[in-house]
């Protein structure tokens, strides 16, 4: 839909494409777009009323001001991109026949792109914020591998002294070893070490943790005990129950086992 401005300019309506999701990470508005819609005769007249109330503009959110490429001999200007709060707050202070219209547009996209009504499309250059962040990403992952090549041409020249060897650093390798072998399993604990090792884990955790802990083990426990009672009931009576008793020992065994690997993680949140 469009609509005439205040110079007698046909203006068209805003819409979710004006909405722009990759600046500072959070939806903003172009000021000229803005102005544009509420009908600013010179759409850049709006950095003027930016400026003049900087300050409550600054309270509503961190003002974004970005400098575009220029080509030509045109003077470079900050273009100004606003959250939906200022926006609002620039509306109010306006004073355009639009303003009251515009308000209720940019509450509208705002709320339909945060709500994932509309995805507006990305900007299509990377912002200052962009390019910074990307230099400082590029400068730390150098410098991480600066000193993995580092200890790696260490290690080997090292070795090689050991052997006995000439060390020509040239012909040093700074390539990633081999990811080493996986490691065995650690052996299979017998039931009174699984115990031992959960209690003391159990008595390492603060008290407030010790103590509940220590209520878990009891409530397991005594479920363990009860199952190994149901299992002899059943032997005693020689009945086709059999098989249930095995399985009911299977569940005791794993529900020791449970316990004890969850003593063991309690432990180790505890101590972090």
């Amino acid at each position: 839909m469009e609509s005439m401005g205040d110079n007698g300019q046909i203006m068209p309506a805003l819409s979710p494409t004006d909405i722009d999701i990759a600046i500072n990470g959070e939806p903003r508005i172009l000021d000229l777009r803005l102005a544009e819609a509420l009908g600013f005769g010179r759409p850049r007249d709006i950095r003027q009323l930016i400026e003049r109330h900087r300050e409550a503009l600054e309270r509503l959110g961190g003002i974004c001001g970005t400098v575009p490429q220029i080509r030509g001999r045109g003077r470079p200007a900050t273009e100004f991109w606003l959250t939906k709060k200022q926006a609002v707050y620039l509306c109010t202070k306006a004073e355009t026949e639009r303003a009251i219209t515009v308000t209720i547009q940019i509450v509208e996209l705002f709320d339909a792109v945060t709500g994932g009504a509309a995805h507006p499309a990305l900007a299509p250059v990377l912002t200052r914020a962009d390019l910074d962040a990307i230099d400082r990403r590029a400068r730390r992952i150098g410098q991480e591998e600066e000193q993995r090549a580092r200890s790696a041409l260490t290690d080997r020249a090292l070795d090689r002294l050991r052997r006995g060897e000439r060390i020509d650093i040239a012909s040093l390798s700074a390539a990633r070893p081999d990811e080493p072998a996986a490691l065995p399993p650690p052996p299979a604990r017998t039931r009174e070490e699984s115990m031992d090792l959960a209690l003391a884990h159990l008595r390492a955790l603060p008290p407030e943790l010790r103590e509940e802990g220590f209520r878990l083990m009891h409530a397991i426990k005594t479920h363990s005990d009860a199952l190994k009672a149901l299992k002899a009931a059943t032997e005693a009576i020689n009945s086709p129950l059999d098989t249930i008793a095995e399985i009911l020992e299977r569940e005791a065994t794993l529900i020791r086992q449970t316990i004890a690997a969850q003593a063991g993680r309690a432990g180790q949140g505890g101590r972090a």
